[in-house]
C-alpha cells in the first residue's frame, strides 16, 4: 500500500449525527459493525475452530498443589495476609491452593518450619509460610516458601518492614516472587486492570481495579459517556469520551481534557512506544492513525474505502487492527509507520478487539470472534494455530492479556452474571473478578515485575 503524508489538521468540533451516537452507547465503538463502500461479506472463510469443547468449570490435570494457612502473629493482620496470597493463587492457571479448610493439622504448633511429612500427605508441593509482628504504624512481615522436592528449609525468604498499608503489595510481590522461583517469570499479582461499564441511560464510566477485583473505583467523571480505556505512561488511563458535539481521546493526567480530537469520532487509544495509535474519521472514513503522546505528529496509517477500527501494538513494533476492506471484520497487521499491511485471520467471518500478548518473545494475539455468539479466541502469528477460550457461556468479547501472558481477561454476561472474567490461554480456571455490565477490558503493564527478566 502506497503510505500517506502526514497529515495534520486543524481542530474543529461537529455534532456527531444521533444514529451514531446511540449505535454508540449501544454497540460498542471498536466492533465493526458492518462492511463499508458497498462491499458485501463473503461468507467463505473457515469457521473458527469448534471441535473442541470448553468446560469452564473444567479442572486442570497438572497443577502444582500450594499449601497456604494463615500467617502467624495476632489481630486481623495475619488472616488477612493469607487470604491475599490465596486469592492470588487461586486466580492463577495452574495452581491449587491448599487453604485452612483442607489443613488437617496445627500449623501454629508447627512455626515457621515446615512439616514434609505433614504437607506430603496433603499433596502439597509448596508452602508458604509467613509472621507478622509490630502494631500501630510499624509491620515487619517475614515470609518463607518452601518446595518440598528440595527438602525442609526454605528455597525462598523475604522480610518486608513498613506502614500496615503496604501489607497487600507485600503479599503481591511475594506470590510474584515464588512463580519467578517456580517458571522464572515474576506473576501479575498486584497489577491493575480497567474496563468501561455501563452505569445508567446514556452513561458509561471508566473504572480500574486490581487483578484480583480488589478496591474497583471509577476513574471518570460520571458525566455523560467514557469507554475504551488503556494504560499508558505514568500511570495514566487513558480513555475515549463521547459527548453531544464530538468525540475525543483523553487520560487521567490532563483530568478529562481532549488529547486528540478533530472533525467525527476520534477514539480507541492504544499506547506504546511512546506513541498513540487511535481510529479517527477525521477525514471522511474510520482509518488508524497514529501521534505522539501529547497528540503532536499526526500521521494517517491506513487508507481505504472500508471501516478500520481497534488497534493493538506488540513490542516489537508491529500493530495490528480490525478491516472490513475485504468484506467482513478480519484482523490486519501492519509496521508503526503503516508499511505492510496484511491479513491475520482466515478462519471465522467477524474478528474483532484484537490484543497482543505484551511478551516480545510470543507473538500471540486474542481476539473476540463471533460463531454462534461472541467468543475469546487466540491465534499464534507465527503457526497459525487459533485455540478457543470460552464456548456456550453467553456472549464473550474484549480480550486483554495480564502481563505476563498467564491469564486472559475478558467481559461476558454468563449465568446472568455479568462482569470481568479471568482464563487461561487454554480456557482453564474461568473466574469472576468484577461485577457488572462491563466491556473493553484493558491491563496495566508498566509496573510489572517481571519486564526486567522478559
Amino acid at each position: 500500500m502506497m503510505m500517506t503524508k502526514p497529515v495534520m489538521t486543524p481542530i474543529k468540533r461537529r455534532r456527531v449525527g444521533t444514529t451514531l451516537f446511540v449505535s454508540l452507547i449501544l454497540g460498542g465503538a471498536v466492533a465493526v459493525a458492518g462492511t463499508a463502500g458497498g462491499q458485501q461479506p463473503r461468507g467463505d472463510e473457515p469457521p473458527l475452530p469448534e471441535n473442541v469443547v470448553v468446560d469452564v468449570d473444567m479442572i486442570e490435570s497438572n497443577v502444582i498443589r500450594i499449601g497456604i494457612p494463615d500467617l502467624l502473629g495476632t489481630g486481623g493482620t495475619p488472616t488477612e495476609a493469607g487470604e491475599i496470597l490465596r486469592r492470588d493463587f487461586h486466580l492463577m492457571p495452574g495452581y491449587r491452593v491448599i487453604g485452612p479448610a483442607q489443613i488437617n493439622f496445627n500449623t501454629v504448633s508447627e512455626g515457621m518450619g515446615m512439616d514434609r511429612g505433614r504437607w506430603g500427605g496433603l499433596q502439597a508441593n509448596g508452602v508458604i509460610k509467613g509472621r507478622v509482628e509490630g502494631s500501630g504504624n510499624s509491620l515487619t512481615v517475614e515470609m518463607k516458601y518452601f518446595h518440598l522436592a528440595s527438602g525442609s528449609a526454605p528455597v525462598l525468604t523475604e522480610t518486608y518492614r513498613g506502614a500496615p498499608t503496604q501489607l497487600r503489595r507485600w503479599m503481591h510481590d511475594f506470590g510474584n516472587k515464588i512463580l519467578a522461583q517456580i517458571t522464572g517469570i515474576a506473576g501479575p499479582f498486584g497489577t491493575h486492570i480497567a474496563w468501561a461499564e455501563r452505569i445508567g441511560p446514556g452513561r458509561k464510566d471508566v473504572k480500574c481495579a486490581g487483578m484480583d477485583g480488589h478496591a474497583p473505583r471509577r476513574v471518570t467523571d460520571g458525566q455523560g459517556i467514557a469507554m475504551l480505556p488503556s494504560f499508558g505512561p505514568d500511570d495514566n488511563i487513558w480513555f475515549t469520551r463521547l459527548t453531544p458535539t464530538g468525540m475525543f481521546v483523553s487520560h487521567t493526567g490532563v483530568r478529562g481534557r481532549p488529547v486528540l480530537e478533530g472533525n467525527g469520532l476520534n477514539m480507541a487509544p492504544a499506547i506504546c512506544n511512546g506513541k498513540v495509535f487511535f481510529v479517527s474519521s477525521r477525514d471522511g472514513n474510520s482509518e488508524i492513525y497514529s501521534s505522539s503522546l501529547d497528540g503532536s505528529g499526526l500521521r494517517r496509517l491506513t487508507n481505504n474505502r472500508a471501516i478500520d477500527v481497534s488497534p493493538t501494538c506488540h513490542p516489537n513494533g508491529k500493530v495490528a487492527f480490525v478491516s472490513a476492506r475485504h468484506g467482513n471484520p478480519q484482523i490486519w497487521i501492519m509496521n508503526a509507520d503503516g508499511s505492510h499491511q496484511r491479513r491475520l485471520t482466515f478462519k471465522g467471518t467477524h474478528n474483532q478487539t484484537p490484543t497482543f500478548c505484551p511478551n516480545p518473545r510470543r507473538n500471540v494475539l486474542a481476539f473476540t470472534g463471533r460463531d454462534h455468539t461472541l467468543d475469546i479466541f487466540t491465534l499464534d502469528v507465527a503457526s497459525g494455530e487459533y485455540n478457543r477460550i470460552t464456548q456456550g457461556q453467553g456472549m464473550n468479547k474484549d480480550p486483554a492479556w495480564s502481563p505476563d501472558c498467564r491469564i486472559v481477561a475478558f467481559t461476558s454476561n454468563r449465568r446472568g452474571a455479568p462482569g470481568v472474567y479471568l482464563a487461561s490461554p487454554l480456557g482453564f480456571n474461568q473466574n469472576k473478578i468484577v461485577d457488572g455490565a462491563a466491556e473493553t477490558v484493558a491491563w496495566q503493564y508498566e509496573h510489572w515485575a517481571g519486564h526486567a527478566s522478559n
